[in-house]
């Protein structure tokens, strides 16, 4: 599962755990409590998780092919463009394009274009093609 998706997993999981149990402590206290339908609540908790996601920098569509995953906050710090990187990518491996990420891998920030099974690095700064990892 990428990332992302999993932390929104594990952001809702968590809010339906603490939801659960505020409502439940609200029980024990002895003053009435108000009642709401299953539906509204999840609402509650999808709009709190979604919140709390746009808050850390990941947004609802993160993930989607030829998109930065993670490392949007570095762009600035590369020499190529991400259509660049792509393309160096796609010149020697094949596959679907997938999530892309930028970060610092042995010192040298690169791209991780995703193509099929492959992890292809590519240098930001030349655009050389520095190797590939299988998923």
């Amino acid at each position: 599962m990428p990332k992302k998706r999993h932390a929104l997993t594990v952001l809702v999981a968590g809010a339906a755990v603490l939801g659960g149990g505020v409502l439940g402590a609200s029980a024990h206290t002895g003053q009435p409590v108000k009642s709401s339908s299953p539906s509204s609540v999840l609402n509650s908790i999808h709009a709190t998780a979604l919140d709390l996601l746009d808050e850390i920098g990941i947004s609802e569509e993160a993930g989607a092919p030829g998109a930065i995953d993670d490392g949007e906050g570095l762009l600035s710090e590369a020499s190529i463009t991400l259509d660049q990187a792509i393309a160096a990518a796609q010149g020697q491996y094949t596959g679907d394009l997938g999530e892309i990420d930028l970060e610092y891998s042995d010192g040298r920030l690169v791209f991780n274009v995703e193509l099929g099974d492959h992890d292809v690095k590519v240098a930001a700064d030349t655009g050389e093609v520095l190797g590939a990892g299988s998923d």
